[in-house]
């Protein structure tokens, strides 16, 4: 069995969200080789613009209200506010530099145990070809073509699903058929795509 993953995968594991325990369970799977898990090589830079986006936010907020409790600590009624808020913006920044490394050993567990699929020119130019039928952005269609030149060397016989978020772009008909005929379902939740990996798994 064969499990395609990008981006929001690497996050919902690195950021602990909603869905990450059955991300988890799936990256697990492939640690003690009960499927095979690929990944678009492209897929992996976007987790760590993400990370570094939003540590950025939080430390422009630290920064304002570092700057907001200079201003208030010369106020005398509002000693005590000041003083419950002023290790917020350290803490802002331990939140950023966690998140960062929970994602660095997130993407190390995963180079160490799935396939990338790396991007070159057929791959671009297929990718291309997407934007223009599917209306996909360039990063999805980038990872959509990584999928499907993978797909193409695969056997057909084998059960294989991609697991995405985006729902709202690769839940295109078009794109479930093209997924289909390689034998490959697209499944939009991880806690769903789970219960199919299982169901598939030897006992």
């Amino acid at each position: 069995m064969i499990v395609y993953v990008e981006s929001n995968f690497v996050l919902e594991i690195a950021l602990g969200q909603e869905k990450a325990p059955a991300a988890e369970t799936i990256l697990a799977f492939a640690e003690t080789h009960k499927l095979e898990l690929c990944c678009p090589g492209f897929a992996l830079s976007e987790p760590f613009a993400t990370v570094t986006g939003r540590g950025r936010k939080r430390e422009d907020l630290g920064k304002s209200l570092t700057g907001t409790l200079r201003e208030l600590r010369r106020s005398k009624p509002h000693e005590e506010v000041v003083s419950e808020l002023q290790s917020v913006p350290a803490i802002l920044t331990n939140i950023a530099n966690k998140e960062f490394s929970l994602l660095q050993s997130t993407v190390k567990r995963l180079l160490h145990v799935s396939k990338l699929i790396e991007l070159n020119s057929a791959i671009y130019e297929q990718a291309i070809g997407y934007q223009f039928f599917f209306g996909l952005s360039p990063q999805d269609s980038f990872i959509y073509a990584s999928v499907i030149s993978d797909l193409i060397r695969r056997d057909r016989k084998e059960p294989k699903y991609f697991i995405s978020r985006n729902w709202k772009d690769f839940r295109d008909f078009s794109i479930k058929y093209e997924l289909e005929s390689y034998n490959c379902r697209y499944v939009e939740n991880f806690n769903v795509g789970l219960s199919l990996i299982q169901g598939n798994i030897p006992e």
